[in-house]
């Protein structure tokens, strides 16, 4: 009988376990694979429209890989995550597919549906497996002395690096070899899917693994020796770019890693040329924030990582959300960040995390408006990544920026967009402004401003800080144990 494949998060057919052991194990009669299109999930889950047609596009890529190998890409429909186990086990049916393979999703509702999924198949007899493939590691097998979960990044990346070199060399699986024909036809990939289209240019994100592969290759060849310095400017195309291709499943982390290694003089992931060690370490922060999706379940749940943070009383202010949402706040590189966002998709790593603090600490709007935003809008939406650097930001998570330090905007535009170049790219009113002012438009003179057709700051600086920090405090102050974190 034949093999089904269910590809989810993980749209490429090189290093791909589920695809690997499926083909391995498969019969005479071959292996089938299938995506199953869910818009009830993806709009519980905020899935941003650019990231599905950056899904929808990358099975258009998957498709004709896997027309290569003989195996066909089929298309199922569910409203909603409870009917994916009836839909995945109703095209194991049609197609004689005795055995299913599919690689492990870590939130929460994700696995509750694969858990369904498993015993839906072992109630008719059929046999589901999944693999571990998100991830370098399984996530919550890297455990402290006192066998809990890690819940500060430092010992955890020394973990991880120790673990991977007891492990041995990463060797990212190849693409199977062409399977037995089935005589199936592949289903045609939809022009979009409905309800999900996108406004932003896809041509921003090509798609597929080839895709993906090309930018990791030409990112350590020519890029990861500035990468340190260079990935905190944001008018600079200073990353690697794989951030939605990781999300999407075009490559793997074991993939990067095992390539960055390679490309690093000394072999190892913590010694050798900044660069490469610094973006080994961002992937690192990945293979954490999923760890922590494992351990503490909640963060799936819209909860705080601390949960004496619950008892924050965030603002009411949905005028000030508003603005902060449309890039119109007045502080000119907040709003540059909230533009490029809602343009392309994107936003640089460094405006996130200043984005992210304007808004949870002098805005002091709860940090989940923010997070969701981000998911509705972001190619490289990710829970893991994105709550993990709301919660950061907004001191309610791991490893959280102490809630006394707050980025101020401005300074961080003088040190990271010193000439401006950012703002005025994405803010065109400010394009003409010349020198300091550049940062705060409002030490203009009177006249001067008023010809911008810009909006003044909708809070003060330096008083919204004081109130945030003066928040924190009471309620460190009010607990003896605040950030006491368990499972």
């Amino acid at each position: 009988m034949r093999s089904l494949v269910w590809f989810r998060s993980d749209l490429r057919t090189t290093d791909n376990a589920a695809l690997h052991a499926a083909c391995a194990a498969a019969p005479a009669r071959g292996v089938v694979a299938l995506f199953v299109v869910s818009p009830g999930e993806w709009r519980a889950h905020d899935v941003a429209p650019v990231r599905l047609d950056l899904v929808r596009r990358s099975l258009v890529e998957l498709s004709a890989a896997l027309a290569k190998l003989h195996i066909p890409l089929l298309l199922a429909t569910a409203a909603s995550a409870a009917d994916i186990p009836a839909a995945v086990l109703a095209v194991a049916r049609a197609h004689a597919c005795t055995d299913l393979f599919f690689n492990r999703e870590h939130e929460v509702d994700e696995r509750r549906r694969d858990a369904a999924t498993i015993a839906l198949f072992q109630e008719t007899g059929l046999t589901a497996r999944s693999f571990n493939d998100q991830c370098i590691v399984e996530p919550g097998a890297i455990r402290t002395g006192g066998d809990t979960y890690y819940t500060v990044f430092s010992p955890f990346k020394r973990a991880f690096y120790r673990h991977l070199s007891e492990r041995g060399p990463l060797t990212p699986l190849p693409a199977p070899k062409p399977q037995a024909t089935t005589g199936i036809h592949p289903d045609p990939i939809p022009p979009a899917f409905e309800g999900f289209e996108s406004m932003i240019d896809p041509a921003l994100w090509p798609a597929g693994e080839r895709v993906a592969q090309a930018r990791l290759a030409g990112f350590l060849a020519h890029d990861v020796a500035a990468y340190k310095e260079a990935r905190d400017v944001p008018a600079l195309a200073g990353t690697s770019g794989l951030a939605a291709y990781l999300a999407v499943g075009n490559i793997s982390p074991r993939q990067c890693v095992a390539a960055a290694v390679a490309a690093n003089p000394s072999g190892t992931y913590d010694a050798g040329p900044p660069g490469v060690v610094h973006w080994i370490s961002e992937v690192a922060w990945r293979e954490f924030y999923v760890h922590i999706l494992i351990g503490f379940p909640r963060v799936s749940m819209g909860r705080a990582f601390q949960p004496a943070t619950e008892r924050i009383r965030w603002n009411d202010a949905p005028a000030h959300f508003d603005a902060w949402c449309r890039g119109r706040t007045g502080i000119p590189l907040v709003d540059a960040g909230m533009r490029q966002l809602v343009a392309t998709g994107f936003m640089h790593n460094r405006i996130r995390m200043i984005t992210a603090m304007f808004l949870s600490k002098n805005l002091f709007l709860d940090w989940r408006l923010g997070e969701r935003f981000f998911m509705q809008r972001l190619a490289c939406g990710f829970l893991a990544s994105n709550n993990g650097g709301w919660q950061w930001s907004a001191s309610t998570g791991t490893d959280a920026a102490p809630y006394f330090r707050i980025m101020n905007p401005v300074s961080q535009s003088e040190k990271f967009d010193p000439r401006g170049d950012y703002i005025r790219r994405w803010v065109p009113e400010l394009e003409n402004v010349e020198g300091p002012a550049i940062h705060q438009p409002w030490t203009l003179p009177r006249l001067l401003r008023d010809r911008l057709e810009y909006p003044a700051p909708i809070v003060d600086l330096s008083a919204s800080r004081a109130a945030a920090i003066d928040a924190f405090r009471r309620l460190k102050d009010s607990s003896s144990h605040p950030y006491q974190a368990s499972p």
